[in-house]
């Protein structure tokens, strides 16, 4: 569980009424105009550094590979250092390579509200689909176009068990970091290399 939630963090929106979302919308910035800029990217590829921290590590774990999106629902992260991993969505099915074991995992989203949750908050903002993640989440937006930071906080109790809050910052429909809290003290801060992110041709 712990390399899958490593994964969702990776690819990180319940319309709010908070101050920060309030603020945006008074100057024409607020969430359904960051999900229209998200879904003018149709495909798109980084490269990335992970930094894990939680209370069991005596220090933290980094990490690594490129990230690469197509539109709606294709999600793959290939990790090169220290230990090489591939973990693919594709149509609601997720494929885990590599890793310690070695070994090839395959399941459905379905199969766990937790990671249908989680996945369907990652591919519904880099999708720009608003229904699913007022399906999912609650928001708050911050800062505008050039500069902004959106929170999420789950919905369901048993994702709200498994994940704490999600914070996604970016510039117009470019994600540069998410941060992933969880509840149990454990946090993947993932940086996107913002320079090396392009549509691909």
């Amino acid at each position: 569980m712990r390399r899958l939630r490593s994964f969702l963090a990776c690819c990180a929106f319940a319309a709010s009424t908070g101050p920060a979302l309030a603020q945006s919308a008074a100057t024409g910035w607020g969430v359904p105009q960051l999900m229209q800029e998200m879904a003018q990217v149709h495909s798109a590829t980084a490269s990335f550094t992970e930094r894990r921290t939680a209370p069991v590590l005596n220090a933290p774990l980094l990490s690594q590979g490129t990230l690469t999106y197509a539109a709606p629902d294709y999600m793959r992260k290939t990790t090169a250092t220290p230990v090489p991993e591939d973990f693919v969505l594709d149509h609601g099915r997720i494929t885990m390579t590599g890793g310690a074991d070695g070994a090839t995992h395959h399941f459905a989203l379905t199969d766990d509200p937790r990671i249908g949750g989680l996945v369907e908050g990652i591919r519904a903002t880099l999708a720009g689909d608003l229904p699913a993640l007022e399906h999912y989440y609650t928001l708050s937006l911050g800062g505008d176009a050039a500069d902004w930071q959106l929170h999420l906080q789950p919905r369901n109790p048993a994702l709200q068990h498994f994940v704490q809050s999600i914070v996604i910052c970016g510039q117009q429909d470019r994600i540069s970091s998410i941060d992933t809290l969880s509840h149990d003290g454990s946090e993947s801060l993932m940086s996107l290399n913002t320079e090396a992110i392009n549509d691909a041709p």
